[in-house]
């Protein structure tokens, strides 16, 4: 009889759901860095917000505060430490592969490629990594 009652309570710890990730972020980036051969980083406050994708392969999109689309990605497989990893290929001319990473801590980076002109029109373009970091919260 111990043991059954045993195991019925550890069947009912068992069920109970751990605390839930959140789904809905707002996020504000703090940091905005180009790179090349010089690196130059601004602080922004820029906010984002994030619906978390469910599975691998489904869209995270991140979108301004008024808004508009703004990076897509497609979430790949979880990872220890990392809330949502997902990486994604151009959405307009000139632009390239990125990735985003948040964390289990709710800090953020994300990177995309981008091939941008130098001073004026008839320079040549440079290929350049744009990396923006910043934090997520919650949405209440």
């Amino acid at each position: 009889m111990g043991n059954a009652l045993l195991v019925m309570a550890l069947a009912a710890v068992a069920a109970v759901p751990a605390q839930a990730a959140p789904r809905l972020l707002d996020c504000v980036a703090d940091l905005a860095c180009v790179t090349r051969l010089d690196s130059v980083c601004d602080a922004v406050g820029l906010g984002y917000a994030m619906e978390l994708p469910r599975k691998a392969g489904d869209k995270l999109i991140l979108t301004t505060a008024e808004g508009e689309r703004f990076f897509e990605f497609r979430r790949l497989e979880d990872a220890p430490g990392v809330l949502v990893q997902a990486a994604g290929g151009a959405l307009e001319p000139g632009q390239g592969a990125g990735a985003m990473t948040v964390f289990d801590d709710l800090s953020f980076v994300l990177t995309r490629h981008s091939l941008v002109p130098l001073d004026g029109a008839e320079a040549p373009s440079t290929a350049v990594a744009i990396t923006i970091h910043g934090r997520c919260e919650p949405r209440q």
